[in-house]
């Protein structure tokens, strides 16, 4: 069992039941598509609880693996992806959910270095799906931005 995964059930399991006290507000009908998710969500965690639990049992072994996760941590991409979600939430508005998520996933793929080719496919795809999915299948109504009314 390493104390990583731990720290990960913890935080989906939170993350999980904050969303899943907000979906509980919407109406009923909007309900169902993110409580399918919500709970596949918390099938995958419980299995990787019981994984690890597994492991602790049958090992009797709490491995502390942090250090090795965090040995290529580099803190100037982690806090400028995260400068980069704070200005993205806050032009999301005004650009529009299109235009914004295009310039953040772009600018957020180059600085973390990602060759120039993958990123532009990776954020195209990206694009694609979530208009198909989103626009098309379920008419879900995205910002179009003050500029664009």
């Amino acid at each position: 069992m390493k104390e990583s995964d731990l720290c990960v059930v913890a935080v989906v399991y939170g993350v999980a039941t904050w969303f899943l006290v907000m979906t509980l507000q919407l109406p009923p009908q909007a309900q169902s598509y993110p409580l399918i998710l919500l709970t596949a969500l918390y099938v995958c965690n419980t299995l990787l609880l019981g994984k690890q639990l597994y492991s602790f049992f049958h090992h009797r072994l709490v491995l502390n693996d942090f250090r090795k996760i965090f040995a290529s941590f580099v803190p100037g991409q982690f806090f400028g992806v995260i400068a980069g979600c704070l200005i993205y939430m806050a032009v999301v508005n005004y650009l529009g959910y299109y235009i914004s998520s295009i310039l953040y996933l772009l600018l957020a793929q180059f600085f973390l270095k990602v060759k120039p080719i993958p990123a532009v496919i990776t954020c195209a795809v990206i694009m694609i799906v979530t208009y198909l999915v989103f626009s098309l299948f379920l008419h879900v109504p995205l910002p179009v931005g003050v500029f664009f009314e």
